[in-house]
Parts: structure tokens; sequence; C-alpha cells
């Protein structure tokens, strides 16, 4: 085969990056841009040496909707960086025993060669990477402004300790007892931590979520994990078997209408009453009573349970239809609305983050309290009934009352709807001075604190007599000093606070000795702000972004990247973006305008993971089909909001069309084909139409079956295509193809260009589709006869609008002939091009 008739991508692709760097083809004007858009894709964290095929599905889809914006006319801005501080990149340096610091270096230089030869339209005048002290500075520029503002505080909590990684975990971190990152069990550990205020935008961050331009499943991940609940705390006398108050306890619930109905009351295993009632822990005989206050022994029977409940996860205490287990804890609750007295049990389906940790137990109404008074053989009464429902006594699980309903045994509710009621009886209980409406949310304060090495340092000092100080703004940035003992251990204390040289250091206050934070600070906090530096990052500037440069450049119009974000980047985001904006550094609270979530490439038929052993390596496969055939293959494996399923049989099947497309261009250029056939040129207007709407609707999948259909009409056409036609079908088809299509562009330009920005393929309009060109020779006609369809007629465009003519064809089938025979017309009704229809 002549070399000509085939693709030669190794050269191709060498020689398109050398020129395009050369050419500075992917520079934003940052300055200059009269038509701004910030195209952005999630720069990746180097968890190991190099990017798998998984990412490249991510950068190749959020690269082709940017090259298809620089064709419409759109000044785009595509930076990329690296997440390179933090746990991932730390735990895999530990893992093949190298230093962080040399780690960083390598995987710099790898991830970037990849990136590279993606073909990607990365600003590479403009990388980031939060490892970079020039960076750094800057975060913890940040954490000192939450300090300031009184949004960081330092405090002592129960936190979540993974055993693996060696350190604490945010909540977001830890998805079903597990830490996101390496699996382990996560554990509980009371410890001294740094935290952001987050819930202090609890409200606005859930009300924003509302009007976010997001993909619908990242917006309901964000308002499910604030949690918004608004319901009531009540109180009620915690008594002794004969009356005697000993104590209260404050439930929280969201159906208080419900209260007349309600037969136990049950605290959380956890639930500081607890201690309060029965004293510190001590050896004891069991007792089938719980004793009075005034006795400092607690049952054995009760501490047992206690300490069985500790060793169940949050999922396995909250799992539905798990048997329920409990204690009763010889104490009762008087309810105040009936002066009923409530057994008191203690019982680990009740979660200590729930509301006050506490729940009164209605049985009637609410399925978890039935399955527990069935266990413990508590009365259950029927407070609600469906419009003419049954009253009989509940019995089954089938027959609670969860849904509307009239208020029946409740008093003065009788009657009401569970609408009418609820507010009705929140009056009555504050009326009462018995409760009190509140605001509840899931959203915890966001953990910053981290017992490792490789992070920013946080920017504090302790003094003995001023208490913490922040590092003065002007010795910034606190760098990270290499040392070699950077392991972390198993006592929570971080790697910096065994070197004196680090940490003896003076108050910037009083100048006494004081101590340096030898935590470092979470690696979500380096990606919390890091959309607002990539603009600023080559200008002459003494702060962290260039106010008019960032009024001009954000928020980000489009931010790509993963669904598994939705509750830890994304949130934290929003909520420094929201910060920055009352402290009065930008002018919007809202980072990014869009948001489109990718989907997960898997391989035959399951995600992709070094332990299964089915990660592919994309350099393998550039290397053998080229990175114009990977694009091309990743973007055809399914729509991209839902990802794809990887096949080496159908990566070689993308290949052979990419050569196909070859061939065919190189007929077209050397027969001088000066015009399409009217089929190829109606084929060609199709396609442009199409792709300009998918591409938008980021449908790369459909978009690329549409190029492959237009091919195959040329090749029905004698295999050509006019220079003109050829030209733009190569622009459609450059954001999917950088590479080739800019060989096959030039080749057909180079006899009145030499190569520059301005004549790029990339650079050139998206081509104009000619409307007139996309009717149709004949349109499909539905005939009915009293609104039934009885044939499906063929006419010509021109006469599909013309009833008569339209009818006369109708009237000569067969089909429809038959049901109008010895019947009289009354009504013929028509929609033109569409539709015609006989009243018989």
């Amino acid at each position: 085969m002549n070399t000509a008739d085939r693709y030669q991508h190794r050269e191709v692709e060498q020689k398109w990056r050398d020129s395009w760097e050369r050419a500075k083809l992917d520079v934003a004007d940052i300055i200059a841009a009269k038509k701004p858009f910030y195209n952005l894709m999630m720069f990746p964290y180097p968890s190991a040496e190099g990017l798998h095929v998984g990412n490249m599905y991510a950068f190749t889809g959020s690269d082709i909707f940017g090259r298809f914006k620089r064709m419409q006319g759109f000044d785009v801005f595509e930076p990329i960086g690296l997440d390179g501080f933090g746990i991932h990149s730390e735990n895999y340096a530990l893992k093949i025993g190298r230093h962080p610091m040399d780690h960083a270096e390598i995987t710099q230089k790898n991830y970037y060669n990849q990136l590279h030869n993606i073909g990607a339209m990365y600003d590479w005048s403009r990388t980031v990477e939060t490892y970079d002290p020039d960076y750094y500075r800057w975060t913890q520029w940040l954490f000192v402004q939450m300090f300031k503002h009184g949004l960081a505080y330092r405090g002592k909590a129960e936190v979540n300790w993974c055993p693996g990684c060696k350190t604490v975990l945010a909540d977001e971190q830890v998805i079903e007892e597990k830490c996101e990152r390496c699996g382990n069990i996560v554990e509980k550990k009371q410890l001294e931590q740094w935290f952001f205020k987050i819930t202090a935008y609890a409200e606005k961050l859930l009300a924003n979520s509302y009007t976010l331009d997001w993909s619908e499943k990242i917006r309901v991940a964000q308002q499910s994990w604030i949690g918004k609940k608004e319901g009531i705390t009540i109180r009620y006398s915690v008594v002794t078997e004969d009356g005697t108050k000993v104590s209260e306890l404050t439930c929280f619930t969201t159906r208080p209408d419900t209260n007349y109905g309600a037969t136990f009351v049950v605290m959380a295993p956890e639930h500081p009453l607890i201690g309060e009632l029965f004293g510190k822990r001590k050896a004891g005989k069991d007792i089938k009573r719980a004793p009075s206050q005034g006795n400092a022994v607690i049952s054995v029977q009760i501490y047992n349970y206690i300490d069985a409940s500790g060793h169940k996860t949050v999922q396995e205490r909250a799992n539905e239809g798990r048997k329920k287990t409990g204690v009763f804890t010889g104490y009762y609750c008087v309810n105040g609305l009936n002066n009923k007295k409530l057994p008191l049990y203690i019982s680990d389906f009740v979660l200590k983050d729930f509301g006050t940790g506490a729940v009164v137990g209605v049985p009637g109404h609410d399925k978890r309290d039935f399955e527990f008074a069935m266990q413990f053989d508590i009365d259950i009464e029927r407070v609600v009934i469906a419009k003419d429902g049954d009253t009989s006594p509940i019995s089954r699980i089938e027959q609670v009352q969860e849904e509307d309903g009239v208020m029946v045994n409740s008093g003065f509710l009788d009657g009401a709807s569970i609408h009418d009621a609820i507010p009705k009886m929140m009056d009555y209980l504050e009326e009462k001075g018995w409760g009190k409406r509140v605001t509840t949310y899931h959203l915890r304060d966001w953990l910053i604190s981290r017992q490792r090495y490789w992070g920013p340092p946080i920017p504090m000092i302790h003094c003995p007599t001023c208490g913490w100080q922040p590092v003065p703004e002007k010795d910034l940035p606190v760098v990270l000093p290499r040392i070699d003992d950077y392991k972390p251990g198993d006592d929570g204390v971080a790697p910096l606070a065994k070197h004196k040289d680090f940490y003896n250091v003076a108050c910037p206050k009083c100048g006494q000795a004081a101590r340096r934070e030898t935590d470092v600070s979470d690696t979500f906090l380096d990606s919390s702000w890091y959309f607002l530096r990539y603009p600023s990052v080559s200008l002459d500037s003494r702060d962290p972004w260039d106010p008019k440069i960032t009024k001009k450049w954000l928020p980000v119009h489009l931010y790509t990247g993963g669904a598994e974000h939705s509750v830890l980047h994304l949130m934290y985001s929003r909520f420094v973006a929201m910060a920055l904006r009352d402290f009065g550094y930008i002018d919007w609270d809202e980072p990014f305008t869009k948001f489109y979530a990718h989907g997960l490439m898997i391989k035959d038929g399951a995600k992709m993971s070094k332990s299964k052993g089915n990660v592919v390596n994309p350099d393998e496969y550039i290397a053998r089909y080229g990175a114009d055939s990977l694009r091309l293959y990743l973007m055809f494996t399914g729509p991209y909001d839902q990802g794809g399923d990887f096949r080496d049989s159908a990566m070689e099947g993308m290949s052979r069309w990419v050569q196909k497309v070859w061939r065919m261009a190189q007929k077209s250029m050397s027969e001088h084909s000066h015009e399409s056939s009217a089929t190829v040129k109606k084929a060609l207007h199709k396609a442009i139409k199409k792709l300009g709407e998918d591409i938008e609707r980021r449908r790369y999948n459909t978009a690329i079956a549409a190029m492959m259909e237009l091919v195959n009409a040329v090749g029905e056409e004698q295999g050509v295509m006019g220079a003109e036609d050829l030209k733009d079908f190569l622009k459609i088809l450059a954001p999917f193809a950088p590479y080739m299509t800019e060989e096959l562009y030039q080749m057909i330009t180079k006899s009145q260009y030499t190569f520059t920005k301005s004549n790029s393929i990339h650079t050139q309009p998206w081509p104009a589709y000619d409307p007139e060109l996309l009717v149709e020779d004949t349109v499909q006609i539905a005939v009915q006869v009293n609104g039934k369809l009885r044939d499906t007629i063929a006419i010509s465009y021109q006469l599909s609008a013309i009833r008569e003519e339209v009818e006369n064809v109708a009237r000569a089938s067969d089909r429809v002939a038959k049901h109008l025979v010895g019947k009289t017309v009354n009504k013929v009704i028509f929609v033109p091009g569409k539709l015609i229809n006989f009243v018989v």
C-alpha cells in the first residue's frame, strides 16, 4: 500500500504538537479576549505515575466542547494542572518507597506528557500545581482569611480516623463507614482539629442549589447531603417509676402532629443523658432496673448493650428492616399532652447525629418505631387515618399510617388534616413552653486538619499568652520542609511535630516563644479555589488573582468533572466562593455557571482498578492507533454523561474508520473534484446541523455516528467530496480528531498559506448548513379515516402542503378507498406535510 494511502499518526501528531506550540495556538489572550469562554475540566490528582484511559475519557469530552466553542467564535481558555498535594499522591509514594517531593517531579513529567499526547487544547503557559510554593502560599492565605473572619476555628470533637491512611477524614470522605480512598473501616477518635464553619452557609448552599444550571444528579446529591429538616424540639420530664423527676430530655421531630400516639422514647447509645442518669462507668452486677439518679452504678445490661453498639457501623444501625434491639433504662418520659409515662429505652437504631440523638416513638405512624414496639411489646396507638380509613388496632406493619390522613384520638387536633395539624401542634407546644421550632442540617463543619506530611502546613501559631495567631501574610508561604521521616504514625501526631526547627517559632503578636501548627491542610482546600488562580498565573501580581481578569473570566462558564465529587470538591468550592464574596474579594457567589457530570469508563463490564488488573494505559493505544482514533473511540462508547465499556475489538474498528476517512480525503484531493454530488452535499449539511446540536448537548456518540453516515454516503457516490465540502467535513470532525484534520486541512490549503494560528483548522469558523438542503425530497403523510390510521403515503415535498394534491393521492390508496366506499365524507382535516383525516 502507498504510504500516502495510510494515515501515519506518529509523524503527524509530533509535527502538529510542535507546530501548535510554536504558533501558541492554544494560548488564550487573557487580556484582550472579547468573547471569553472559560472551559474547565477538573484537574487530576496523581495517585500513581500516570493517567489511565478513564481519565482520558473525561478530558477528551471536555476538550471537544472547548474546541467547538472556539470554532463558534469564543475566546476559549482551557487550562490544566495537577492536584498533586494530599493523600492520593502521598500514599502511592509511600507504597513504592519514594519521597513525595521526588514522586511529584516524576508524576508531573509523566502526566503532562500524556496530556500533551491526547491532543487537548490546553494553555500550557498557565499551569497550576498545588505543591508549588507559589500556589500554596495563597492556599495558606485563604486559611488566614477564614480565621480572621471567624470561619476557621480549632475545636475538640469526635472525628473520623482512618487507620490505613493514618489521618482524620471529613464526613464527606467516609463512604458507608469506610475511607473513600483506601477502603479501611473508619474509627472514631476524640481529637483537637481545625474546622471551617461551612454550616454557616448551609441555607445559602441549599437555596442556591435550586437555581444552578448543573447536572440534576449533582444538585440532588448536594441537597440530600445538606439535609435540611424543619421540625420542633420537645422537652420531656424524665422521671422514675414513682413519678420523681430526675432530669429532662429533648427530642426532635418533624411530625409533632402524631404525639398523642407516642408510647415510648428512645435515645442513642452515645447520648450524654446516659452519663447523667447513671454516673461514671463502674463494675457492678446486672440489675433489672436502673437505680435512681443518686446511685452511680450502671446496669451491666445497659453497659453491655452500649459496648455492643459501638462495634456496629452507622450503616448497620440505620438499615431498614434490621431486627431492632435495645434496653430499658428504668426511667420514663412524661408526655405533656396527656401526662402518660413513656418508657425510656436505649437503642442503636437512633443515631446521635440525627436531631438531638433522641426520638419519641409513635409506632402507629412510623415503620421503624412499629418494629421496635413489636419487639418490646409496647402499645401501638392510631392517631392518623386515611379518610374513611381503618380504625381497628394495628397489628401489621402494612397498617402503619405514614401517608396523608386525618387526625383522630388527638384532642384539639381531631378532624384536621396532618398538614393543618403539624403547625397547629407546633404552635401549641411553643405556647406551653414545651417545644421550640428548629431547623436542622445533616451538613457538618469541614474538618481541615490532616496528620500527614504531604500538604501545605496550616499557617497558624499557638502562643501560651496570645492563643492561636495566624502567620503574618508577609511571611507566607510557610514552606513545607524536606524531611526523611515523613511517614505517618498511628498516634495521630503529624510528622512535622518531630522537627523542632520547624515548630519552634516566635509569637507574631508578642514575640514570646510559641509553637507552629504541625498539621497540614486537607487536599480539598487546595482544589477549592484553583479555578480562581488559573487566569492570573502568568500575571505579575502580589495577589492570588487579578481583580480585573477575574471579573472578565469568572465564574467558570462550563465545568466538567466526576459525580463522585458532588459533596466534596464541588460543595467546598461553592462554600469558599460564598465566603470570599462576603469578604469582598469577588462579586459572585457561585463559581461554576454550568457543571456537567461525565460518565465512567469501565473495562469489559467492570470498573477499572489496579487490583482487578483491568486498568487500560492510554499510551499503548495512542502509540498503536493514534490519539485521534482513541479520542473518537472513547466518545463513541456511549453518551458522555453515562460512560462506556472499553473493548479492544471496538477500538480497532474505530482505527479502521479513521483510515477510511484518510483515504476518502486523499482520493477527493487527488481527483480535484470541485463539486460534490447532490446526495453528498445533502448528507454533509445534514451532518453539520446534527453535530452542532449534538456537541452542544455533549451527545458525542451520536455526533460520530452522523459523521459515519456521511462517509458512507460519500462512498456510495464515487467516494469523493468537493474541495470546499471536504474542508467543511474536516471542520466538524476537527474537535474529535485534531491531528488528522489539521494535516488534511493544511494539505488542501498549503498552496495558499504558511501555517499560522489564524489559518489552523481549529481557529476556522464552524461551518453553516443550508436549510434548503435539509428539506426531504418526499414527505410521509399519515392518512386516517375517522381518526384511525389506514395508510401512509409518500408525496413530494412541494405537493405535501397542497390539500387537493394530498387528498387525491390518499383517495387513490386501496387501503384508504375501501373505508370510503359507500360513505359520505363530511369533513376533511388536513395538517400540511403531516396528516389528512377523512371524517365519514
